[in-house]
């Protein structure tokens, strides 16, 4: 946000707008016009408090990312005694997360999914913010990881490997469901659960008779 005078209340009201509007229709299709007009103020404040587009959005992230983040209970990631069990747990937590705040992960998912259309400025930006969370990620499932009794010659890089690429098809059926039902309950979910628990299954175990 630009070094000027603001008055909270219509940040607040621009940026929950902003969330919205790019997180429907992503950087390029968004209109600044429709934030501003969502958040009751003019479009000349938007840029008075803001600067550009480029910068409105780096600013609705980190709005998108305190909302969201900052509410969440990490030691759910961490519980379970086995990696299926440690997964599942956090996959059904982030989905109950999803239906709460459905802005807040509709935006998030959209500004991970946009950065090759984003200018080259905010591009840079973006493209750190998802390593970053992507590194936040890998620290909690390296950390369990780390612990387990892995058989000769597997190493744990390749487990983490394996788990987030599993990980990855959760995520994408997931945001799918939500975007087909629009306002799905956890039973809706059950049927992904259930896949998963599955392929972790066979990441635990193998898949060749003992």
């Amino acid at each position: 946000m630009k070094d000027v005078t603001t008055d909270p209340e219509k940040v607040d009201r621009i940026l929950a707008s902003a969330m919205t509007e790019f997180g429907q229709k992503g950087f390029l299709k968004a209109k600044t016009d429709t934030i501003a007009a969502a958040a009751g103020v003019s479009k000349g404040l938007v840029f008075h408090y803001f600067g550009n587009k480029s910068a409105l959005y780096k600013d609705t992230y980190d709005y998108a990312f305190q909302r969201l983040y900052t509410k969440m209970d990490w030691s759910v990631w961490r519980s379970g005694k086995t990696l299926s069990e440690m997964v599942i747990n956090a996959a059904r937590y982030k989905m109950s997360l999803q239906i709460k705040f459905p802005a807040e992960f509709q935006f998030m998912m959209e500004a991970y999914a946009d950065v090759a259309r984003f200018p080259p400025a905010l591009q840079k930006q973006m493209a750190e913010e998802s390593q970053k969370v992507t590194a936040l990620g890998n620290a909690i499932i390296d950390d369990f990881v780390r612990k387990l009794p892995l058989r000769a010659g597997v190493s744990e890089a390749a487990v983490i490997a394996v788990v987030n690429a599993v990980v990855a098809a959760e995520t994408y059926k997931t945001e799918a469901l939500i975007e087909k039902l629009q306002s799905p309950t956890m039973a809706d979910f059950e049927g992904i659960i259930t896949e998963l628990h599955a392929q972790l299954d066979v990441v635990e175990h193998g898949f060749l008779p003992e």
